[in-house]
Order: C-alpha cells, then structure tokens, then sequence
C-alpha cells in the first residue's frame, strides 16, 4: 500500500525510534490470549492493533484526532502488519477517559495504561473479570490502583537484551520491586541512525479478580 501522511507520522514516531515496544504486546498477546483492548491516552500509537484484533483508542489530543480521522487509511495499515487472521477493528473516541465514556463496563480483556495519567483509577471498570492491566507506573499509576483490592500483581514485564521477559507472580514486596524499576519514562540513546528508544521500563501487569477472561 502507499503510506499516507498519518501512517508516515507513526514510522517516524514509533517505528524509526525503536518506541513501537512490539514485543511488549506480543509478550502479552501470548501468555494472556487477549482479544479485545482499551488503549486511552493512545496518541498515534497503533502497534497493539498488530497483535489484538479488535481496539478502541481513546485520546482528546488534536493530533489523535488528525491521525484517526482517515480511518480506513490506518485499518489498511494494520490490517498490512497484522499478526492474526482475522480483519482488525479499530475504533476511535475523541473524549477525555477521566469522564464517563460510551463503553460497556466489564467488557475488555485488557487495557492499556501507558505515559498518560489516571488511566487505572478511571478505566478499570471496563476490564473484564479475570482480565488484566499493563501499566508502567506512570504518574504512579501502579502504586494506587494497587491499594484497590479487586486488583492483584499477576506479572512483571520487562526487556532483556533484544526480548521482553515475563516474570509471573513475583514474590517480592511491590515496593522493593518499585525501587528497583524505578526509573525514568523515556530513554533515548544516538545510533548511526539517529536518536533511538531503550526500553528500561517494568511493565506491571494487574489482574481483575473474578472469573478469567483471557488465559
């Protein structure tokens, strides 16, 4: 397909920088088999749509708007570097995800609460019984969504050389584990190409007590 302005804007944004963290989603994709994600505070960032079928972004920001208004553009894209073999969907809402939002509750396998703040504390009634949160503490996010009972610490995710790794039911204390993890939002390093992402982030993955959604 010809890449459009929209999709040249997520290249450059995610996939020339080494931010598109695609082997994030596909660690969750294969231990929690989800199909179905609610990605608020999205931005641009479409690469979870590569591994799960069917994704409602979410995103008040004028650029999120641009990028999803030629929608048909980004589900040809996707559905070009798609992992599944079903056809993907995708839907956008230009709302702001701290109000009250048109989407059933309990009724996602996952959400994803990533560099935007809140997204936990106003979105998890979306998530399914048994389905989960991938957070990377953003804001503290982690911290205080960890207080509310109905939610446990399932797993970690975090990158070793080239591979994400998942550690399952960590034994440590949260709070050893934040201080270990505890480390800054972004970090770019200069290659021969140019400026370039390393991912040192934990990922916390937070599951929803209540009979599994996705296994």
């Amino acid at each position: 397909m010809k890449i459009g302005q929209n999709i040249d804007s997520y290249k450059r944004f995610y996939i020339d920088l080494n931010f598109d963290r695609s082997g994030l989603f596909e660690t969750v994709k294969r231990k929690y088999s989800c199909q179905n994600a609610l990605y608020p505070g999205c931005s641009i960032h479409i690469t979870p749509s590569f591994y799960f079928q069917h994704v409602v972004y979410i995103d008040i920001s004028e650029i999120a708007q641009d990028f999803f208004k030629n929608i048909e553009e980004v589900k040809e894209f996707i559905n070009d570097n798609k992992t599944y073999k079903q056809s993907t969907f995708i839907q956008f809402l230009n709302r702001d995800y701290t109000k009250e939002l048109p989407i059933r509750e309990n009724s996602y396998d996952l959400l994803i609460a990533l560099y935007a703040g809140e997204i936990t504390q106003s979105c998890k009634k979306y998530v399914k019984p048994g389905g989960i949160i991938l957070t990377n503490n953003h804001q503290n996010d982690a911290v205080e969504v960890l207080k509310d009972t109905s939610l446990f610490l399932d797993a970690l995710i975090y990158k070793k050389g080239k591979k994400y790794v998942l550690e399952e039911k960590p034994e440590k204390n949260f709070e050893d584990i934040l201080r270990k993890y505890n480390r800054q939002a972004k970090n770019m390093k200069k290659t021969d190409r140019g400026l370039e992402y390393v991912d040192k982030q934990c990922y916390f993955v937070l599951k929803k007590l209540g009979k599994p959604s996705c296994s």
